[in-house]
């Protein structure tokens, strides 16, 4: 399998970049900037970044759907894009020289989800307003309002049938990535909106087309409420569980040596779990790849929880419908820092989910923290 995941890097590395641009599939990291910077992308395609520069770097939404994680020098990182409109994203690692822009192309008005950004000028060459201004979707579909800017802002109609409530923006006025707030039109017609802090500078009109009352996606998370994974001497028995936003993730351990689940990027840890106990972690509320680790044995013991959001298939059921099963977890050298965040690469087919909405990702190899 590693022989595998190693010659599709190799086969992606060889193949010319204006190719693979030209079908929205493929994009470099170099030290500082992405190429292409703008890229267009059907619905349901990936795109894959190949970090060619020296330093670690992320691909990370600023509407605060999708991060890649640290994507090591010479490592790559896969995001699929279901849901049609605008993605502006940035490299965590730097985030005031590293931007670019994802225009995913399909018909929003038989998409089940759509996204509308809401800008100001915290990113350069924008002014308040909303991306795009004026659509039209069908009733009952889904409508994901991220704000990628420095100001708070809303998606209200002005007739009241719908609205965000306050969406805030990312840290330092907008430097990072901010949050998304995801509501359903059940109401047929035209209904001009606005932003409730702007509502001079930022409007807009959203359409909709259908009939009333018609069946929405199911806003709930098809990933199951509750995950389980069994701790043995010496791994955990699934190296990547998903469950849904806030769920309960329990650890048995059914070895003979006491082990910890201890969570690498979020303050998550069920402690000493001594044999023939069990600890339970709720899972974080927003989607993404969470990586753990025990940290009495943490170069051998390594594990995934993949919390899935609302509206988005469950990668690990997409992966055991394509007939692969998953590739074992690689494991680091001893650091604590020092192990993988996610899954091998192998296919596209295959990923951890970060981020809502169809969104799905996967990284090859974390660098290790210094």
């Amino acid at each position: 399998m590693r022989a595998l995941a190693a010659a599709a890097l190799a086969m992606t590395a060889a193949m010319p970049l204006t190719a693979l641009a030209a079908e929205g599939k493929a994009a470099k990291i170099v030290d500082f900037s992405y190429a292409p910077n703008t890229i267009t992308v059907a619905a349901g395609d990936p795109i894959t970044w190949t970090n060619t520069g020296g330093r670690p770097h992320t691909v990370t939404d600023r509407g605060g759907t999708f991060d890649t994680n640290p994507i090591s020098p010479g490592r790559t990182g896969t995001v699929t894009f279901s849901t049609p409109g605008r993605y502006d994203y940035f490299c965590r690692i730097n985030p005031a020289r590293m931007n670019g822009t994802i225009i995913v192309t399909g018909d929003a008005t038989s998409a089940k989800a759509t996204r509308v950004e809401g800008l100001d000028p915290a990113l350069p060459g924008n002014k308040l307003s909303f991306s795009p201004a004026d659509l039209t979707v069908q009733a009952g579909s889904a409508l994901v309002f991220a704000n990628v800017g420095g100001k708070p802002h809303t998606l209200t109609a002005d007739d009241g049938s719908f609205d965000t409530g306050v969406v805030k923006p990312g840290a330092e006025g907008g430097r990072f990535a901010g949050d998304n707030a995801v509501i359903t039109l059940a109401t047929p017609g035209r209904h001009p909106f606005h932003c409730e802090i702007h509502p001079a500078a930022m409007k807009g009109v959203l359409t909709v087309t259908g009939q009333a009352g018609a069946s929405a996606p199911a806003a709930a998370s098809s990933a199951p409420r509750q995950a389980a994974v069994s701790v043995v001497d010496f791994g955990f028995d699934k190296p990547e569980v998903s469950v849904a936003p806030g769920g309960a993730v329990t650890w048995r351990n059914t070895g003979a040596a006491p082990h910890t689940a201890t969570f690498d990027d979020v303050q998550l840890d069920t402690g000493t779990i001594e044999p023939g106990k069990s600890g339970t972690l709720t899972a974080p509320a927003k989607p993404g790849s969470y990586s753990y680790k025990c940290t009495i044995h943490p170069a051998r013991m390594r594990g995934v929880v993949v919390v899935v959001g609302a509206g988005t298939a469950d990668p690990t059921v997409k992966a055991a419908a394509a007939g692969q099963a998953p590739p074992p977890a690689q494991t680091g050298g001893g650091d604590n820092g020092g192990s993988l965040s996610a899954l091998a690469l192998v296919t596209g087919v295959l990923g951890a989910f970060l981020g809502g909405f169809g969104v799905s990702a996967l990284v090859r190899n974390r660098p290790k923290r210094t």
